[in-house]
Parts: C-alpha cells; structure tokens; sequence
C-alpha cells in the first residue's frame, strides 16, 4: 500500500500565517523524505482553519524543494474560477513539474466562499462545476476551433492564425493530461457516480466510518459500468484519514485528545453540522447527535494510537471497504513539530509496510 498526504491544512485560527505555510512546505518535504508517494493540496478563501487560497502556487512553491513527490490539488474549487484559466494554469504547472502533478476537481464546501464569489445555490453550483470539467478535458485535448456555449460559461477557440503562433493553448505535459480525481464526502454520493463515470480518481474523505466509504466505492463502480468503463481498480482508490501514530497508545491519545489534532477534528464536525451533514459521522443510525463528542472525534473516526495498534485500525478499514491503494494522511498543525515528524515517520517506517 502507498502512502500520501491530504493537506485541507489544518491549522488553528490563531497561528500566525506565514508560520503555517512554512510548516505545511516542511510537511510536504519530511514526506517525499519519508516515501511518501503523494500530497493533494486544498483551497479555501474565507476558512480560518483551511488557510491556503492558491493551491497551484503552493505547488509551484514547493515543486523545486521536492524530487519525486506527485503534488495534487486537492481540489481546484472549480465554481470560483473560468474553466479556461484553470486549464491553462494546471497545464502550466504540470509543464514545471515534468509530470508531476494530480489534479481534483470540486465545487467546495465553505459556505462563506460561497458569498465571496456570489455563487448560487449548491446544486447549480455542482452543475457549474460538472460543466467547468468538461471545458477543461475539451482545451486540454482537443484543437480548435471549437465553440462551447453552455449554462454558465461559453468559450471560443476561433480559427488559428498558424504563421504567428495563435489560436493555441498550452496542454499539458502529460498526455492526455494530469490524472484527475474528485474527492467523494457523503455515503450517498453524486460524486462518486460522477467519477466513476469519467474514469476520474477517487479520494474518499477522512470523516465517514469504514462502512459508509465502501458504499462510495460501490458508487463509483456502478458510474464507471453506467460510463461503459472498464471495471475500476481498487488500487487507484484513495481513502484519507486522520491518523496521529505515537510511541504508545496512550502517549499518541494524549497528544491529539489534548492539542490541535482534536481541535480539528471539532472544527470539522461543526462544518459537517452547519451542512446539515452530521450523521456522516455516526457509526449506528441511532446515534445521539450529542454522542458526537471530542473524544468520539478521536476514538472512532481518527485513527490514533502506537504503530500497532493505527496498523490494526487501518486492516480493519481495509477489510471493511475491500481494499485500497493508498492511505492519505490528514495534515493537521504542527503544534508539537517533533511530534507530528515522528507521526509520519512511525507510519511510514512501522505501520505502511506491514499493511496489505
């Protein structure tokens, strides 16, 4: 099994910014160190706890401190940007990178960057966002001229003009393109079936129990059969989670009970609340709202503990979903670097080789 990292960030609202970005581009570089295979990048305007805008240029950033790592956006939010221009950017960067790079695509979550951008309601925006991909995959392998005139964006590629190089935009480095991916949230997913159906990646996100993933996945195939896509392979399905390793189980436990891990893990279940998406977390359907609690955050839905013990847990994950290709690391604050280093270390060294 491969190892990556999933960086929303998380970060408390209080830490100093620039601090924070420091920390997320050392994160990245102690992975590629450690083997781990990839990190996808969030992006959000207005979520104190998510504090990076520009995924691309976090890329760019850190592309020339790193080797192998592949770097993912994880997503490019595609409702708050023209489809064209996130075509051309992602194509550049992947030029930089010497095919280096994922890309996911999504319409966000944040309520706030909803109004930022003077966006419609959620389900107009999943269309904006279905229809945005289908320029980008058109600019990124087709020439024109072509013209694509749909609900919410029309682009034109008139006729070239050969003899002074216009009419042309860049592709990308990897052909046809990046491999993209869509990060899947609900149990019950348009996302999943979305994905499935154009062969896209999929990222299962770190909040729903063992159980509810696996009907993501059984989404995702049935779009890829709708599609008349060949049957996916598990080994290209991501499952992120939020996993703190310590030396010991209650050495790990006191950590992320007690810090910013924990912290998060609150900070998340409110945005899942105010979406009115709180029973993603409940492992029965008859779960109390008010048993969502700190430590149900840590105990239940983190996985934490010694190396044996995060080994245990993620069989189990592994046994209950069928089987996945890479596990992604949550990227929470570094509010114990040395802490957090040994984390990925423990996992990297101890925990991923003795995984399935």
């Amino acid at each position: 099994m491969n190892v990556g990292k999933f960086m929303m960030p998380l970060h408390p609202p209080e830490k100093d910014r620039t601090q924070t970005f420091e920390e997320d581009t050392e994160c990245v570089i102690w992975a590629e160190e450690l083997g781990f295979t990839e990190a996808w990048i969030g992006q959000h305007h207005t979520a104190l706890w998510e504090p990076i805008p520009a995924n691309d240029l976090f890329i760019a950033h850190v592309l020339p401190q790193t080797k192998k790592i592949r770097m993912g956006t994880g997503v490019t939010i595609m409702t708050q940007h023209h489809p064209a221009n996130v075509a051309v950017r992602l194509a550049f960067l992947d030029h930089l990178s010497r095919g280096r790079i994922n890309v996911g695509f999504g319409q966000g979550g944040v309520p706030t960057d909803w109004g930022l951008f003077d966006l419609p309601d959620p389900r107009t925006q999943g269309m904006m966002n279905l229809e945005a991909m289908d320029i980008v995959m058109k600019l990124w392998t087709q020439d024109g001229p072509f013209e694509f005139k749909g609900d919410y964006w029309n682009v034109t590629m008139g006729d070239q003009i050969p003899d002074l190089g216009l009419g042309e935009v860049l592709k990308p480095y990897q052909k046809p393109h990046p491999p993209v991916a869509m990060s899947i949230v609900k149990e019950e997913s348009m996302a999943a079936t979305t994905g499935g159906k154009r062969g896209f990646l999929p990222i299962s996100i770190n909040m729903a129990p063992a159980h509810k993933v696996k009907r993501q996945w059984e989404l995702y195939c049935e779009g890829a059969a709708e599609g008349g896509r060949p049957k996916p392979d598990r080994a290209d399905w991501r499952i992120s989670r939020s996993i703190h390793v310590g030396e010991s189980d209650a050495e790990a436990r006191d950590h992320a009970l007690n810090g910013a891990f924990a912290d998060s893990l609150v900070y998340l279940h409110g945005m899942l609340r105010i979406a009115n998406m709180t029973d993603l977390l409940k492992k029965t359907p008859d779960m109390a709202d008010a048993d969502i609690t700190r430590e149900y955050l840590v105990d239940e839905i983190a996985i934490v503990g010694g190396p044996d013990t995060v080994a245990d847990r993620l069989k189990e994950v592994y046994d209950i979903t069928g089987g996945f290709g890479t596990i992604l690391m949550i990227g929470h604050d570094w509010d114990n670097a040395n802490k957090m280093r040994t984390s990925m270390e423990l996992m990297a060294r101890e925990v991923v080789p003795g995984l399935p």
